[in-house]
C-alpha cells in the first residue's frame, strides 16, 4: 500500500496548480487576458465541430484596431498597451451573447458568433463592437480615440473551420479599406478568388522577371504635319503557355509591391534601347517608367547602364512619365528627371488629363511632350466640348513650348479634328498597333518610302485609309 505525506500532497496540488497555470499562459493573451491567438482558433474548431455548429448558422468578427501608432507617438508604447486592455475589457463586458473572444494579433480582435441563424444579425453585431471600441478612452486625464473596422464572414459549404473563417474576414477588412466603405464588410468570396490570383501572379511573375520571359511590342508614333514616321513606343507584354496574357495593369502593380519593378524596368529600357540602336538614328523609342522605379535610388544607373551596354544615344530615348508619378514625390522625381534630361533624354508627360493636371509641373518639370489621354480622344465622338477642351491643352503646350501627341486614335474623323486643332503627332489603332519583330522593320520601311500627306483636306481619308492598309498587318 502507497501512502503519501501531507508533504507530499502538498507538492502534488502546488505541481498541478503550476501545470494549470503554465497550460492558461499558453492559452491566454498575457496583456488581455483573452484567448490567444491559437486557443482561440482551438475553441472555434471544437464549436464547429458540434452537430450544431454543421449548420451555416455561426459567424467570426475580426475587430481590427487602428491609430495605435500614433498614439504611442505621442504617448508612449504604454499607453497602446492600456488601450489595447480597456478594448478588450468593454468587448468581453458587451451583452451579446454565445460568443467566443481572443485577440489575434497586436492590433486585433475575433470574435466568434456560435448562433448566428440571420447574416444581418452578425452585421449588426459587428457595428455594435465597432462602436464600442471606438468611444473615447482614457489616459490618466487624456481622452483618446481610436479608428476601428470589422470584418464578417459566415459559416457555409466552403467555410467550416476557424483558419478558413479568420482568413475571410480579414479579407473582407482589406475590402472594406480599399473600397472605403463604411468601417465593416461581408467577405466576398470573390475577394477570395482575387487574394488567389494575387498570389498565382506573384509566383509567375517572379519567375517571368529571374528568366526573362517578358517581351516588348512597338507601337509607331507620327509627325501629323507630313506623316512622318517619329518613332515607338515600347509595350511590355507578358504571354505565357500555361496562363495566357497577363495585363500590364496586373504585372506592373504586382512587380511593385515585391519589389522586382527595378529588376523588371533595368531589363525593359536595355532590351528597348538594344531594339533600336538597328533602326535609322533619326527614330526615338519611347519607354515608360513606373512612379515606384524613382524611388529605387538605381534608375539613373539602370539607364546609363542600359545605354552604354547597347551603345545608343541618350537623345534617341524618350522618358514617360505619368501624372501620379509626379504626386508620388515631386522633389524626388524631378531630381531625377532633370538628371536624365542631362544625360539627353527626352521627358514626355504620359496621359495627360486623368490626374490633376496641375499647372505648378508643366512648368517646373522638364518635360518636352505632353501625351493627351486617349479617352480625350474617344470623348470626341459624343462629346460636344470635347473639341473645346483639346483646343485649349494645344494652346497651353504650345505657350509653354511643348509638343502634344494625341494616342488612342481610332478614326480618320479624330485625326481630321487633331489635324484642325493643330496637334503634332499621333498615335493609334488607326495608323498603326503595337507590333514585333519583322514587322517594326516593315513599319519602317514602309514608312520611308510613303509617309501619310493629307495637304488637301478632301483628300485626308482616302490617304489615311491607304496608309492604314499598308501599315498595319
Amino acid at each position: 500500500m502507497i501512502t503519501t505525506t501531507p508533504e507530499h500532497s502538498q507538492d502534488l496540488k502546488e505541481l498541478r496548480a503550476l501545470q494549470e497555470h503554465l497550460l492558461h499562459l499558453s492559452r491566454h493573451d498575457q496583456d488581455t487576458g483573452l484567448l490567444n491567438h491559437d486557443a482561440l482558433l482551438n475553441a472555434m474548431d471544437n464549436e464547429l465541430a458540434k452537430p450544431a455548429g454543421q449548420s451555416s448558422s455561426a459567424a467570426f468578427i475580426e475587430i481590427r484596431i487602428g491609430g495605435l501608432s500614433s498614439i504611442g507617438d505621442v504617448y508612449g508604447r504604454k499607453t497602446i498597451g492600456s488601450v489595447i486592455r480597456q478594448i478588450a475589457d468593454r468587448l468581453v463586458q458587451s451583452p451579446v451573447k454565445d460568443r467566443i473572444i481572443g485577440r489575434i494579433d497586436h492590433k486585433s480582435f475575433g470574435i466568434f458568433l456560435t448562433q448566428v441563424s440571420d447574416p444581418l444579425v452578425a452585421l449588426q453585431t459587428a457595428k455594435q463592437f465597432i462602436a464600442v471600441c471606438t468611444q473615447p478612452l482614457l489616459w490618466g486625464d487624456v481622452k483618446l480615440n481610436v479608428e476601428a473596422v470589422a470584418g464578417v464572414a459566415l459559416t457555409s459549404e466552403t467555410a467550416g473551420d476557424s483558419a478558413t473563417l479568420l482568413h475571410h474576414a480579414s479579407l473582407a477588412i482589406r475590402e472594406s479599406d480599399e473600397n472605403g466603405g463604411p468601417g465593416y464588410s461581408f467577405f466576398n468570396p470573390e475577394s477570395a478568388e482575387a487574394a488567389k490570383r494575387r498570389n498565382d501572379l506573384i509566383a509567375i511573375i517572379t519567375k517571368a522577371v529571374d528568366q526573362k520571359l517578358f517581351t516588348l511590342a512597338y507601337q509607331p508614333f507620327f509627325d501629323l504635319d507630313n506623316g512622318a514616321l517619329l518613332g515607338f513606343e515600347a509595350l511590355m507584354r507578358l504571354n505565357l503557355a500555361e496562363t495566357g496574357v497577363i495585363h500590364p495593369g496586373e504585372f506592373i502593380l504586382i512587380a511593385e509591391e515585391i519589389g522586382l519593378i527595378s529588376k523588371l524596368g533595368a531589363w525593359a529600357v536595355e532590351e528597348a534601347c538594344s531594339t533600336a540602336a538597328r533602326w535609322p538614328s533619326h527614330l526615338i523609342v519611347a519607354v515608360n517608367f513606373s512612379a515606384a522605379q524613382f524611388h529605387t535610388g538605381t534608375l539613373l544607373a539602370e539607364v546609363n547602364l542600359a545605354l552604354e551596354r547597347t551603345g545608343f544615344a541618350a537623345y534617341r530615348l524618350e522618358v514617360e512619365i505619368t501624372e501620379g508619378t509626379i504626386l508620388k514625390n515631386q522633389e524626388l522625381v524631378l531630381a531625377q528627371l532633370n538628371s536624365l534630361r542631362d544625360m539627353g533624354c527626352s521627358i514626355a508627360l504620359d496621359d495627360f488629363g486623368t490626374g490633376y493636371s496641375s499647372l505648378s509641373y508643366l512648368w517646373q518639370f522638364p518635360f518636352s511632350k505632353l501625351k493627351i489621354d486617349r479617352s480625350f480622344i474617344h470623348a470626341l465622338d459624343s462629346t460636344p466640348k470635347a473639341p473645346g477642351i483639346l483646343r485649349s491643352i494645344m494652346d497651353l503646350s504650345k505657350n509653354l513650348g511643348l509638343k502634344v501627341t494625341a494616342e488612342g486614335i481610332e478614326t480618320v474623323e479624330q485625326m481630321r479634328v487633331l489635324r484642325n486643332l493643330h496637334c503634332d503627332y499621333v498615335q493609334g489603332f488607326l495608323f498603326g498597333r503595337p507590333a514585333v519583330g519583322a514587322d517594326v522593320d516593315t513599319i519602317i520601311l514602309k514608312n520611308y518610302s510613303e509617309p501619310l500627306r493629307a495637304e488637301a483636306p478632301e483628300d485626308l481619308t482616302a490617304k489615311a485609309n491607304l496608309h492604314k492598309a499598308k501599315i498595319i498587318r
